[in-house]
């Protein structure tokens, strides 16, 4: 007997988010989402997919955006995105298993908490950095453990969901313009897919574009294929020139500045950000958000790791050298947009991109030494951008919370306020080991700063830092709990809570 769908649509949701509730004494799955979410009777998305969008084979195609869920006979298949920036969260109850694409949508839905004083979960996020065999693939709640779904997709057979592995297509990438084909027949694919007429709600693509290599090689790749409008952040986390105005002028592109800091204008902006990968760091977004909306955002993630010359560790696992991208998995769902990192199509033939980067065919574009990707540089110069203007040094956008102001001032206030409540359990921060040698780091530090010669005021300085990243580092340590707890709040209406 075959599964069917019920979809009911909670218009107090943020648009693209969905939750499945898959029982094994029921052959219906019930689906609640969004008002953006694309329904129809054997499949439900929030995804844009190489292929005809008519024919909803987003579970066979290799290059996926968003996720949704596709029932074929007895077996319903929920798809998660072709990244490490998205991924799939699952709980299996006494009455069967719930999935969703927000871990605020899953536990506001099942009325669970994580446990708010557990001080590591910044460090169990960041293990996605190590690839998908040696992450951290669950997340422990007062309902049971969440399991969490990178790269994947989950099956349901009326029993039991289990993971599965993503199609692999079988293609040949022995030269640059075989890899560089490949890239603009894939977004070509997805700009079809996108805009298609029989879509309730159709996408269009918005750059992104800095002074470097990655998101102007993205930028380069979609105009290709309609790109019109992109953004750039004014300046970089060091304080340095970063905007990509010049690079899209050249191209032709209207450009939209977004101030780095703008976010913090904002009541609460660090949440949605925050509940996502208890990091944080693409929160400068939020700066951009009137521009969001309907939108594919074409980034360069991850392009450190898929295009650069260097050797490192190349395979299907997908190791990267940081999470960033991941912590617009929740915001994306409140605004209405996909998140399209460029660098990983193909990903999972990572040596072979890589020794395109250093073959022989590639030496003209090998260049600077310090700072090489010989396939950005490639497209980019030959898309008519100057050698010297782009791609000379590393510099990032992303704002790291525990070393810079941390939280807006409203957040800090009712932060703390809930951290308090909660520190004063027996068990709570004060009688772990770790804020033990934080508390005697201090005691120990913070009076040197007292006697330090009025002409040491590097030194001064120097302890005061410590002094003070110790306190921050505390705080830091169990925001994601509060984050999370926000954010729950945002699906409630909707549960009739």
């Amino acid at each position: 007997m075959p599964l069917r769908l019920r979809c009911t649509r909670i218009a107090d949701w943020p648009p693209l988010a969905w939750l499945a509730r898959c029982t094994a004494s029921d052959r219906e799955i019930d689906v609640l989402h969004g008002d953006r979410v694309e329904v129809a009777h054997d499949w439900f998305c929030e995804a844009a997919w190489t292929g005809d969008y008519q024919a909803a084979d987003f579970d066979k195609s290799e290059v996926v955006l968003g996720s949704g869920g596709r029932i074929r006979g007895g077996r319903a298949t929920f798809v998660s995105s072709a990244s490490t920036v998205d991924r799939l969260h699952s709980l299996e109850l006494s009455d069967g298993v719930w999935v969703s694409n927000s871990l605020a949508c899953l536990l506001a839905s099942a009325r669970a908490r994580v446990d708010p004083l557990y001080p590591r979960y910044f460090e169990d996020f960041r293990t996605i950095r190590d690839g998908l065999v040696r992450y951290r693939p669950s997340l422990l709640t007062t309902r049971g453990a969440v399991r969490l779904t990178y790269y994947r997709n989950l099956e349901w057979d009326g029993r039991r969901l289990q993971p599965v592995s993503k199609p692999a297509a079988l293609r040949s990438l022995d030269s640059f313009w075989q890899y560089r084909t490949f890239l603009s027949e894939s977004l070509r694919s997805l700009a079809d897919n996108m805009a298609d007429r029989r879509r309730r709600r159709p996408f269009t693509f918005l750059g992104t574009i800095s002074s470097g290599y990655d998101s102007a090689t993205a930028a380069v790749l979609g105009r290709e294929v309609g790109l019109s409008e992109a953004i750039t952040v004014n300046r970089s986390r060091g304080g340095g020139a970063d905007s990509g105005l010049e690079l899209a002028a050249r191209l032709g592109l209207t450009t939209h500045v977004v101030e780095r800091d703008a976010w913090r204008q904002h009541a609460f902006p660090e949440v949605p950000f925050l509940a996502s990968d208890a990091k944080g760091e693409d929160v400068y977004l939020k700066g951009a958000e009137s521009h969001l909306a309907g939108r594919v955002l074409l980034t360069g993630f991850h392009g450190d790791g898929a295009w650069s010359r260097a050797r490192h560790r190349l395979n299907g696992d997908v190791v990267r050298k940081d999470q960033s991208g991941l912590s617009l998995s929740e915001y994306r769902l409140w605004i209405g947009f996909l998140h399209c990192p460029v660098p990983f199509f193909g990903i999972r033939q990572a040596a072979a991109i890589n020794a395109i980067s250093r073959s022989p065919e590639m030496a003209r574009w090998d260049w600077p030494s310090a700072n090489s990707r010989p396939i950005c540089r490639r497209i980019l110069e030959e898309a008519g951008l100057p050698r010297h203007g782009f791609g000379l040094e590393k510099r990032a956008a992303s704002v790291l919370l525990f070393d810079e102001g941390f939280l807006t001032p409203g957040s800090l206030a009712e932060y703390t306020s809930w951290l308090a409540e909660r520190a004063g359990d027996p068990r709570g921060p004060a009688g772990r080991p770790t804020e033990a040698l934080w508390r005697l780091g201090g005691r120990l530090v913070a009076p040197l700063a007292g006697i330090a010669p009025p002409g040491w005021p590097r030194v001064r300085a120097m302890i005061d830092r410590v002094v003070e990243m110790g306190r921050r580092d505390r705080l830091f340590r169990y925001v994601f709990p509060w984050a999370l707890a926000r954010a729950q709040r945002r699906y409630e209406p909707g549960l009739g809570v």
